[in-house]
């Protein structure tokens, strides 16, 4: 699945709100006829966006998949969109299956001519960033460590080891691109590391607090979120 997370309270199903969850499970129970619980990949929070979200859900009705595709289409908000639809066999399961997640964050400088339309999926930022002391935060995070620091801290997450396979920074012209891919992520873990690793490449955090912070768990005051509306779920790998 595709969706533009401006108009969402994130993936999750949320009472009185309007979720990318949410639209799917009653599109569904309108095509379907049947009460329906549709399982994600991982939840995305609001405003946040995704090209290659996968989602599972079991159903009586015999309809082939690409049918289910062509009116789940039909009947989403333009927003969200189906890209690829397949039966899958019992034991597959949207989150536990995945290996890998690939995701993805923009920053564009602003006052750039086109920020209207940036300001939708990129965060407009108003200082030069050292893309070098980015990139040693990157080698910094490559590996298998307690992101506990770049997380939200939920109490009730027992185990917060990630292992990240890649990370790095990339500029073009006025925009710089974050992407990193991991086994598995904390909630606010890649919005809190680009918060992090902006303050190092600013000058307002020093690189050996940055590597402490990784290497010693805990609360870290420059660890703030980056924007929300900057990030998108490219890819989970099965």
């Amino acid at each position: 699945m595709a969706y533009d997370g401006t108009g969402y309270s994130g993936w999750q199903l949320q009472p009185g709100k309007a979720t990318v969850q949410g639209c799917l499970e009653q599109a569904l129970e309108k095509l379907l006829g049947e009460k329906m619980r549709v399982t994600g990949a991982g939840r995305t929070d609001a405003g946040v966006h995704a090209l290659g979200q996968a989602a599972h859900f079991d159903t009586t009705r015999p309809l082939p998949a690409e049918v289910i595709q062509r009116a789940l289409n039909a009947t989403l908000p333009p927003d969200i969109r189906v890209r690829e639809a397949a039966e899958a066999p019992e034991s597959f399961h949207a989150r536990f299956s995945a290996l890998r997640k690939l995701y993805r964050y923009r920053i564009a400088r602003r006052g750039l001519p086109a920020e209207p339309f940036l300001s939708r999926d990129h965060w407009l930022y108003n200082f030069d960033l050292d893309l070098g002391l980015l990139e040693k935060c990157c080698g910094l995070i490559a590996g298998e460590h307690d992101f506990f620091t770049f997380s939200k801290q939920e109490g009730a997450r027992k185990n917060h080891l990630c292992r990240v396979y890649q990370a790095h920074w990339e500029k073009e012209a006025d925009e710089l691109t974050f992407e990193i891919t991991a086994n598995r992520f904390l909630r606010g873990m890649v919005r809190m590391l680009v918060g992090a690793t902006t303050a190092v490449a600013e000058g307002r955090a020093d690189l050996e607090e940055f590597r402490e912070a990784l290497d010693r768990p805990g609360r870290w005051l420059k660890a703030v979120p980056a924007p929300a509306q900057g990030l998108i779920l490219v890819e989970v790998q099965y």
